[in-house]
């Protein structure tokens, strides 16, 4: 840092650039060194009719998950619903979590996030969470040309689904096999 300018570095590839301050003084600018603790986050759609109890299991299988790797992890500082959409049948949730690394150490970050990604998918398929989108209508003909046939071969496979039982009951501790696939850094 000079008077006229700025040299940066880009962490991820090491190169090397010079800014006047001029162009840089209406920016933010992060020093990642200083910026400790990495706040992760992680969006997960889970469809309109989940029970409550399965997203109470759900919050507390990721809790058992980041806090079984203090080593990685500080907290889950928040789960929350985010965004109801009743009309497309979701409801967003973002997942917060802490990191022990500061951003300038990104690999190490973007691993525990890629490893918490992965742990939230396989749960939420285990619990029967996910939201799967409708089918968007194709509308297949073009002028001159008679698709008809093609309507006829349309199988019963792309009807949504019946709606989901809450009968299926599983608590946290059911979930141990899927937590046993993500190894503990040292």
């Amino acid at each position: 840092v000079s008077l006229f300018s700025t040299t940066v570095r880009f962490a991820t590839t090491n190169e090397v650039a010079t800014y006047s301050n001029g162009s840089i003084a209406p920016m933010r600018i992060i020093n990642a060194n200083r910026s400790p603790k990495a706040i992760i986050h992680i969006l997960m759609k889970f469809w309109l009719e989940t029970p409550f109890q399965r997203i109470k299991v759900f919050r507390t299988a990721l809790e058992n998950f980041v806090n079984a790797r203090p080593r990685e992890w500080v907290a889950l500082v928040g789960f929350r619903a985010t965004r109801v959409e009743a009309d497309f049948g979701y409801v967003e949730y973002r997942i917060i979590c802490q990191h022990r690394e500061a951003w300038q150490n990104i690999g190490p970050i973007l691993q525990s996030k890629a490893d918490l990604s992965s742990f939230s998918l396989e749960v939420s398929k285990k619990l029967d969470l996910r939201y799967v989108s409708p089918p968007m209508p194709v509308k297949l003909t073009a002028p001159g040309f008679n698709h008809s046939g093609l309507i006829s071969n349309y199988s019963s496979e792309n009807e949504t689904k019946e709606p989901r039982s809450a009968e299926n009951t599983l608590t946290a501790d059911d979930l141990q096999d899927v937590a046993a696939l993500f190894v503990i850094r040292e």
